[in-house]
C-alpha cells in the first residue's frame, strides 16, 4: 500500500486551518471521471489534508474536512473495474481506517454519491470539529478473509451508531460471525470474560455481578439472552422496550463488555490486531527490511533454518527519520557495510556516507 498526501495541502496543516472546497478539488482530485464519494460523519478527528492511499491496486482518497462540505473517502472507478466492485472496495477501506483508527465512521446521506468530479455534500455545520494534519496509515492490515471483513464492517457500524441497542447488537453479531453456534459462542464468552480490559469494562461486569450474575458460564448467557436477544426479538420475553429508559440504560452499561468481546475476537479468531497490539510488538519497524530479504528467506530464517546457499541480496542506502519531523542530514543516505546472521537474527551495520559525525551534547 503507497500513501500520499498533496504538498501543498501540508500548507493548512501547518496553520491548522480547515481548507476551502476549491483549495481540494485541483490536480488528480479535479480529473473528469466516473467517481465514488462515501461522506463521513464520524465521532473521531479528521485530518485536513488530503491524502491518496493506493489499497488493492485502486488509488482511494481521504478527503479532509472543508468549510461547508462532509469530509470524505472517494475514488474514480479505474478501467477494467465495475462500479459496484469499487463502491464495496471503499466501503471496505473505510471499515479498515475505522478499525486502526478504532472509531465509528458512518455514511451520510443515505449511500454512497458520484459524479464526474468527487464533489462531497454540503453541510451547515462550520465549527466545532475535531481536526488531525493526517491519518497515520503505517499499519494498515490487508485481509482477505470474507468473515473478517464482515466482522470489521460490524465493528465500524457498531462503533458509530448512536443507539447503545443497535450497538450491542453489531457488535454481539460479530461474536456470532466468528461462532455461528451459541454453545461454543457461550463458552468461548467464558472463557474469555477474565482477560478483558478496556475502558468501563470493569464496571459494567461489577454491575452484572451485583445482580446475582457470577460465574462467567452465566455471564455469557446473559449477554446473549438479555442482551442480544432481547434487542433483536419480540415474541419472547425478555424484550427491551425502547420506552424503558431502564432497559437502555442496563443494555448501556453491558456495552463495554460486548465491544471488548468483539474486539478479542477480531484479533484471536480473525488474526487481525488492532493498531496498539500491533506497535507493542513493534513488527512494523522490520516490514522494510522483510521486504528486502525477500519471502524466501524470511520464512526460513523465521523457522531457524539458513538457506543452504549464500544468496545475493541487495541492501538499499536507508535513511532514519522521526515521521513528520525534519530530516536529520546525518541519518540521511545510511549505507550498509557488514551484515550477519545467527539463527532468527540479523544484523545489518550502517555507517553514513558523511563519514562520521559528533554533535554536541544536550546539556
Amino acid at each position: 500500500m503507497s500513501i500520499t498526501a498533496k504538498p501543498e495541502d501540508h500548507l493548512a496543516a501547518f496553520r491548522r486551518e480547515i481548507p476551502d472546497h476549491k483549495d481540494i478539488i485541483k490536480g488528480e482530485l479535479a480529473q473528469n471521471g466516473d467517481w465514488i464519494v462515501a461522506n463521513i460523519s464520524t465521532n473521531s478527528f479528521w485530518p485536513i489534508v488530503s491524502q491518496k492511499v493506493c489499497w488493492r491496486g485502486v488509488d482511494i482518497w481521504i478527503m479532509p474536512i472543508m468549510k461547508g462540505f462532509y469530509p470524505a473517502v472517494a475514488t474514480m472507478v479505474p478501467p477494467g473495474k465495475s462500479r459496484g466492485e469499487c463502491e464495496v472496495l471503499v466501503m471496505r477501506f473505510i471499515s479498515m481506517l475505522s478499525w486502526i483508527e478504532e472509531k465509528g465512521f458512518s455514511v451520510e446521506g443515505g449511500g454512497l454519491s458520484g459524479g464526474n468530479l468527487p464533489r462531497p455534500m454540503g453541510r451547515e455545520k462550520e465549527r466545532g470539529f475535531s481536526i488531525c494534519d493526517e491519518f497515520d496509515l503505517s499499519y494498515f492490515p490487508e485481509v482477505t478473509n470474507d468473515k473478517a471483513m464482515l466482522a470489521l464492517a460490524l465493528m465500524r457500524e457498531g462503533r458509530a451508531i448512536n443507539h447503545v441497542g443497535y450497538a450491542f447488537l453489531s457488535f454481539y453479531k460479530i461474536l456470532e460471525t466468528a461462532f455461528p453456534g451459541d454453545k461454543k459462542r457461550i463458552a468461548w464468552i467464558a472463557r474469555s470474560i477474565s482477560g478483558l480490559t478496556g475502558h468501563g469494562v470493569m464496571e459494567a461486569l461489577d454491575s452484572i455481578k451485583a445482580q446475582g450474575i457470577t460465574t462467567p458460564d452465566d455471564i455469557g448467557t446473559h449477554l446473549f439472552k438479555s442482551g442480544r436477544c432481547a434487542m433483536a426479538h419480540g415474541a419472547h420475553k425478555p424484550i427491551i422496550d425502547p420506552d424503558n429508559p431502564g432497559d437502555l440504560r442496563r443494555l448501556g452499561s453491558e456495552l463495554p463488555i460486548v465491544r471488548a468481546l468483539a474486539t478479542k475476537a477480531i484479533e484471536e479468531i480473525f488474526g487481525v490486531e488492532t493498531r496498539g497490539t500491533n506497535y507493542r510488538k513493534h513488527l512494523y519497524e522490520l516490514e522494510g527490511f522483510k521486504e528486502i530479504l525477500g519471502p524466501e528467506i524470511v520464512k526460513g530464517m523465521q523457522r531457524g533454518i539458513l538457506p543452504t546457499e549464500q544468496k545475493m541480496v541487495e541492501i538499499p542506502d536507508i535513511s532514519m527519520r522521526i515521521r513528520r519531523k525534519e530530516r536529520y542530514a546525518p541519518l540521511e543516505g545510511l549505507r550498509c557495510k557488514r551484515v550477519g546472521h545467527a539463527g532468527k537474527q540479523v544484523q545489518m551495520h550502517f555507517e553514513s556516507l558523511q563519514g562520521r559525525r559528533r554533535d554536541r551534547p544536550f546539556a
